[in-house]
C-alpha cells in the first residue's frame, strides 16, 4: 500500500472544517480527481457513499467509501473499496485563530503488485501528492471565503 500526506492551516474553527469534510456531496468542488459523489446513506460510523474518481486525469475508478471513525471536530477516517482500495485519515487540531489540518491517504494502485508498484513509484505517487496538496489548498480557499 502506498501513502501520501499533507497538512495546512485553515483560518476557520475546527467545527467548520469538519462539517465541510462530512459534506461529501460537495467534495468534488475542492478535491482534485473526485468526479462525483452519490448514494450517501448518512454521516455516522458505518454510513457510506459511492464515488467516481479520475486519477492522473485519465484513469476512471468507481467505489464506495464507509465512514470508519468519526470524532467531531477532531478526526475522520474513511475507508474506500471498489476499483481502488484507500483510507483517508483526517486530523484537526484547533488553534487560536483556526485549525491545523493533517490528512494521510493510503491506497493500492490497481494492476497487481508488480505493475501497480512500478506505476505508483514512477508516476502515480508524485501525482497523488500534488493532487492532495492542491485539494487541501482548494479546501482552505473555499472555507476562508477567498473562492466562490
Amino acid at each position: 500500500m502506498s501513502s501520501v500526506k499533507h497538512a495546512a492551516f485553515i483560518n476557520v474553527p475546527a467545527e467548520t472544517v469538519f462539517a465541510k469534510l462530512l459534506e461529501v456531496e460537495a467534495a468534488p468542488a475542492w478535491m482534485v480527481g473526485l468526479e462525483e459523489v452519490h448514494d450517501v446513506t448518512g454521516r455516522h460510523v458505518g454510513d457510506s457513499f459511492a464515488w467516481t474518481f479520475k486519477m492522473a486525469g485519465k484513469l476512471t475508478f468507481h467505489g464506495r467509501t464507509t465512514f470508519a471513525a468519526i470524532e467531531p471536530a477532531r478526526h475522520l477516517r474513511e475507508e474506500g473499496r471498489g476499483d481502488l482500495t484507500n483510507t483517508w485519515s483526517w486530523w484537526l487540531e484547533p488553534q487560536q485563530s483556526g485549525t491545523q489540518v493533517r490528512v494521510q491517504v493510503e491506497y493500492t494502485v490497481p494492476g497487481g503488485a508488480l505493475i501497480g508498484g512500478i506505476l505508483d513509484k514512477l508516476f502515480v505517487e508524485r501525482q497523488n501528492q500534488k493532487d492532495l496538496e492542491q485539494s487541501l489548498s482548494n479546501l482552505k480557499q473555499l472555507l476562508e471565503g477567498s473562492r466562490p
